[in-house]
């Protein structure tokens, strides 16, 4: 992907949560889910998709790719980073998605905005693979295609997303 410098955490220090620890919730415990309960969605249940069911894809059908055809990036081609290249972090060079890093400061992959609450994933291939839908201001809940909770990301500053899988273990980063 051509990342510009100043959205890459191995050249840009602020953006690297090893670096600006503000941004690292090991450190800031305020994004740590194991002790701010309140952005724990095992705890706080109403930012959990399986008891608070309204933004759940599998119930909440607006939200479903597979049901609602102006979220489908195989459909709505405005959304496909192949077709719409302005998308594409592997053509453009600054994308308006953020760009995913795992915690190895590894690039995974970057996202398109479908609409105010979904985000659409794509590997570093421009493959779809996944779903964000927007909970609160501070929080996503991460879905793969079969519309299967796979992980949530919890807001840091900007454009620093951390992710978390369904263990609360942190695992990733966006810029």
């Amino acid at each position: 992907m051509k990342i510009p410098p100043s959205r890459n955490p191995a050249v840009a220090s602020s953006q690297n949560p090893f670096v600006a620890t503000s941004l690292n919730p090991n450190v800031a415990t305020s994004l740590n889910p194991n002790v701010a309960t309140s952005k724990n969605p095992f705890v706080a249940t109403s930012l959990n998709p399986n008891v608070a069911t309204g933004h759940n894809p599998l119930v909440a059908t607006s939200l479903n790719y597979r049901v609602a055809s102006s979220i489908n990036p195989h459909v709505a081609t405005s959304l496909n980073p192949r077709v719409a290249t302005s998308k594409n972090p592997n053509i453009a060079s600054n994308i308006d998605g953020f760009y995913i890093w795992d915690s190895n400061l590894r690039q995974v992959g970057f996202t398109v905005d479908a609409n105010e609450r979904v985000r659409l994933i794509f590997d570093p291939n421009a493959e779809f693979s996944g779903v964000l839908i927007s909970v609160r201001s501070y929080f996503m809940n991460e879905f793969d295609l079969d519309n299967s909770w796979v992980g949530y990301w919890l807001h840091a500053r900007d454009d620093t997303w951390l992710r978390y899988s369904l263990k609360n273990q942190w695992i990733g980063f966006t810029t």
